[in-house]
């Protein structure tokens, strides 16, 4: 318990609230953390692979914690999700068989469900026990997506599915936690694990994955760490197997940072005007975006000179 007194508005704090209350310490790096306060500790639970919480807080709603990494909250998590999913099945030119890697709150599925065109979702996750808590606790994400007849979901390691799977897929979706050594998706970008990958794509197929927090390589370049980025490693590794590969970006307020996204393709990636942007939406999809349009792809296509420099490869649409 933390004694909290909002100092900047400190006259107009409703004094009916408790000044204490439990906090939710995200830690950033060894020289960073970030601080929640947390209204309710809804579940703690601790699967096979991970530790699964979901804490209800103050600015943000409800969080969902693995392994003390935050991965989504109720506030913005639309526009992480609008934004691994849009802009990959806009730019293909008809997306009808879609596999998601991970994704276990099913928000992803949730807009990948939104295209007319999809006929077929597989969903791969390694984590059941979160899939089950996610379905009871986090509606607000799935909103019933998992029981579309269009969705086939597995519940095993990615590595094995893909070895035995027979299937070609238009748009492939990693929606893992980073590969950190706390994590079930630790060392899974790996050359051998995209050999694998290219198998069931086609001449046509696009592949996107959330990139991890592009501060990295500003804090990277400054301290002059030895390590490299994840990001930089990504754009380099994914260069090797695909012709195309670009990075993307969005801030988003609950990470406190600007997240980047990786995106691939076999053949070179379609450069795409706001007016064709806005039609494909218009035409492709049910219901309505909070997040992307047309406006918002120019954005997250549209990176600092800095983050040009480091990863060194053409970028923007």
């Amino acid at each position: 318990m933390s004694l909290f007194i909002p100092l900047d508005n400190y006259e107009k704090f409703d004094q009916s609230l408790p000044l204490q209350w439990l906090w939710y310490y995200e830690y950033h790096s060894i020289y960073e953390v970030h601080a929640h306060a947390v209204k309710n500790v809804i579940i703690r639970a601790r699967s096979k692979y991970q530790q699964i919480d979901i804490i209800d807080t103050f600015n943000s709603g409800k969080i969902l914690v693995l392994n003390s990494e935050p991965q989504s909250a109720q506030v913005d998590e639309h526009i992480y999700h609008e934004t691994l999913v849009h802009p990959a099945c806009i730019l293909h030119n008809n997306p009808q068989k879609v596999l998601i890697i991970g994704g276990g709150e099913g928000a992803t599925l949730r807009e990948v469900l939104k295209y007319k065109t999809v006929q077929k979702v597989v969903m791969v996750d390694i984590d059941e026990e979160l899939h089950r808590i996610s379905k009871e606790y986090l509606t607000e994400w799935h909103q019933g997506s998992f029981s579309d007849p269009r969705v086939n979901l597995i519940f095993d390691d990615i590595k094995n599915y893909i070895k035995d799977c027979q299937e070609k897929f238009d748009i492939i979706i990693s929606d893992l936690n980073e590969p950190t050594g706390s994590t079930p998706a630790f060392k899974i970008y790996t050359e051998d694990f995209l050999k694998q990958i290219k198998k069931i794509t086609n001449e046509n197929s696009i592949f996107v994955m959330q990139a991890s927090d592009m501060k990295d390589l500003l804090f990277w370049e400054y301290r002059k760490d030895q390590d490299v980025p994840l990001l930089k490693d990504y754009v380099e590794l994914f260069g090797k197997f695909f012709k195309d590969v670009k990075i993307f970006h969005t801030f988003i307020p609950s990470f406190y940072s600007d997240w980047a996204f990786l995106i691939a393709a076999n053949q070179k990636i379609s450069e795409l005007s706001n007016q064709q942007i806005d039609e494909r939406i218009k035409e492709r999809i049910n219901g309505k975006l909070k997040y992307y349009d047309s406006e918002t792809h120019k954005l997250l296509f549209s990176l600092p000179k800095y983050v040009r420099e480091i990863i060194n490869i053409r970028l923007g649409v």
